[in-house]
């Protein structure tokens, strides 16, 4: 049985296949039209997955969208209601897109993929709650999903029993953790829905000496609920997301000309904060409703890493898994499975272990390509391969690695990566040079299995993070070893690899293990500021010409100048 999953219209449009329970393919529309967290309708990601799996449209069993669009609409037709005559303007403005995509979804599905077969609508949060309870290994899970908003909801609580799950308390729009955090995103000069990471990053240069001024804004409840003070937000009845009285409070906000200041930092550090606690409130509250000590989570906020890095220390959890397409992509894979399993009955059969979910190119297509643009190459075979690289990434090369399916998801995971040896501290400068990042932004590191625990804070050995979505503290006996990668707070994002699940990948941070004595490489996506991270070779090798990094891998052909 196929199952298609599929979302849109929002942000990071995408689709997902899965047979017989099992995800076989998935990709984001934005890597097809190069066009960074395309909403539009994932038609190219929808014709990959079909293809990848030998079928046909009407071969799938159900197709199954990611929100209920008239419960969302709504949503939209009351806040028009209770905001009038403010909100006038922007809801005229978005009435045509409505009209014409937003509420003919099932007759788009019929009239351009030509398909046959049965639609069905999936309640936005518990697309999510989908996508990462039934991946995980645990038979029985606590659940929380919190984002900017679905249809009315912004955040869910829920406990996951088998195929069942049941849902507990929720938050309702406009109090939204996802809507502060974008709110703060773009008062600080950064794009809504696309640089939450990059606050993220900044909060860790500054002091949270705002932190009493945000308590003005959002009052929060020892319970975790908590509810925005409307006053101080305008993204109901305006094109912008904040009103007047946040000016009040914190200023004039920073345009994306204006240079970063230390206010800035200590704006996102106060931000960083005060979601933090609201985070570690709610999660606290869930573990007392469900007393279950395994976790999941997804939704936009779940992207936050060291958010994540704090629930082992302080919430009663011992075992987490937070879906790593945590985001709007990742709920077309839960609408599959939450048809699959909560209404179909079917009973769980796969554990999600890497996110290799997108196309892969053979090595006669890469020949093909590179001997048409007259690129300089040489063939090796893997362990040629390996050895070779490490050894580049050891006299600190900057290597852009292709090899495999692509990731699904926001992070490179080791199948389209740019890769570096994380010792020297003038590293990160470097590579955020070639990927024309600002200097604040740190970078994450790929660490073997069986080593995290002697380089991490991590909760217990071996620590199993596949999906570089905690952040943990770097032990300050090896910061000096990984200096590029260890951000100024002490922490790193890691990603956890194994030879089971990550193939050449472990067998390459393996060698430059055995040549340097340090188990862990910088990674960072291969994509250049304001690109999706690359899908075809073509992407790849046109990045590696525009940029002084110093080799390309593609599949088995080591590129150079």
């Amino acid at each position: 049985m196929y199952i298609l999953g599929v979302s849109a219209y929002y942000h990071d449009s995408a689709a997902a296949l899965i047979k017989d329970g099992k995800v076989i393919a998935a990709a984001e529309e934005e890597r097809f039209t190069r066009v960074k967290h395309d909403n539009s309708f994932p038609f190219n990601a929808i014709d990959f997955c079909l293809r990848y799996a030998g079928i046909a449209i009407n071969d799938v069993k159900y197709v199954a969208f990611y929100e209920k669009p008239l419960r969302k609409f709504e949503r939209i037709i009351q806040t028009f209601v209770e905001t009038y005559p403010f909100s006038y303007i922007p809801f005229w403005r978005a009435i045509p897109d409505w009209i014409i995509n937003k509420l003919t979804i099932k007759s788009t599905i019929r009239k351009k993929l030509g398909y046959r077969g049965k639609i069905l609508f999936v309640p936005h949060h518990e697309a999510h709650a989908a996508s990462t309870f039934y991946p995980s290994p645990f038979n029985k899970a606590a659940i929380l999903t919190v984002d900017g908003v679905g249809e009315w909801k912004t955040v869910g609580l829920y406990i996951g029993n088998r195929s069942d799950i049941l849902p507990l308390k929720e938050i309702h729009f406009p109090s939204s953790l996802g809507l502060l955090y974008s709110t703060f995103t773009a008062f600080l000069g950064f794009k809504v829905n696309e640089d939450e990471w990059k606050v993220m990053g900044l909060a860790a240069y500054g002091k949270p000496r705002y932190y009493e001024k945000f308590k003005k804004i959002v009052d929060v409840d020892e319970d975790g609920s908590f509810s925005l003070n409307m006053k101080y937000f305008a993204f109901r009845e305006s094109f912008r997301m904040w009103s007047k009285e946040i000016e009040k409070l914190f200023g004039r906000p920073r345009k994306p000309e204006d240079k970063i200041n230390q206010k800035h930092a200590d704006i996102a550090a106060s931000l960083q904060k005060i979601t933090e606690e609201i985070y570690i409130k709610i999660l606290n509250h869930l573990y007392s409703l469900t007393r279950v000590k395994n976790l999941c989570i997804a939704g936009g906020v779940a992207l936050n890493a060291v958010a994540n890095g704090k629930i082992y220390s302080q919430t009663p959890f011992k075992r987490v898994f937070i879906q790593g397409a945590a985001g709007d992509s990742g709920a077309a894979l839960g609408a599959a499975l939450f048809v699959y399993h909560y209404l179909l009955r079917k009973k769980r059969n796969f554990v999600q272990r890497h996110l290799y979910f997108g196309p892969a190119y053979s090595n006669k297509y890469i020949k093909n390509f590179l001997d048409k643009v007259g690129a300089k190459y040489e063939f090796l075979e893997d362990s040629e391969l390996i050895q070779k690289v490490a050894t580049l990434l050891a006299k600190n090369k900057v290597v852009g690695w292709f090899r495999g399916r692509m990731e699904f998801g926001p992070r490179a995971l080791g199948a389209r990566s740019i890769l570096a040896n994380p010792k020297p501290k003038w590293m990160k400068d470097r590579v955020n040079e070639i990927k024309r990042r600002e200097t604040f932004r740190p970078f994450a590191g790929s660490v073997l299995q069986e080593k995290v625990h002697e380089y991490f804070e991590v909760p217990e050995r071996n620590h199993y993070s596949p999906f570089m979505i905690f952040a943990f503290k770097v032990k300050k006996e090896k910061r000096k070893n990984i200096s590029a990668i260890t951000h100024v707070d002490g922490t790193c994002r890691i990603q956890t690899v194994n030879s089971k699940d990550n193939g050449i990948y472990y067998d390459l941070i393996k060698e430059f293990y055995n040549i340097t004595k340090i188990p862990v490489i910088l990674n960072t996506s291969f994509n250049l500021r304001g690109e999706p991270i690359v899908c075809r070779p073509e992407e790849a090798y046109e990045d590696f010409i525009k940029t002084n990094m110093d080799y390309l891998v593609l599949e088995n052909y080591l590129t150079y100048r």
